[in-house]
């Protein structure tokens, strides 16, 4: 669901458990323009390959693109996730919901 640029999701998976447990819920702000991506923000990204993940921003290299992993040890790696550009951001993780 999108209300005023909010989006409101549920949670499936454990790869960002225990920071944001299966079946919770969480609020992006898809406002882009108003907040600046940095290192341990948590966003949800459209990725190619993966779909829609929510994930936390591990850094930004030199040439912009995000690279992102998930806090569970069982989650894909920064590697294996790869870099993504600012366009395929969604959004950034505003609040948790938890069940």
């Amino acid at each position: 669901m999108t209300v005023l640029g909010f989006k409101l999701l549920k949670v499936k998976g454990h790869s960002m458990f225990p920071k944001i447990p299966q079946n919770s819920y969480v609020l992006v702000n898809q406002w882009l323009n108003l907040w600046r991506i940095k290192p341990n923000q948590t966003i949800l990204i459209k990725h190619q390959t993966l779909g829609l993940i929510i994930k936390t921003v591990a850094l930004i290299d030199r040439y912009g693109f995000i690279w992102s992993k998930g806090e569970n040890p069982s989650s894909l790696t920064v590697e294996r996730i790869g870099p993504v550009d600012k366009h395929q951001i969604i959004g950034k993780v505003l609040m948790i919901i938890k069940q």
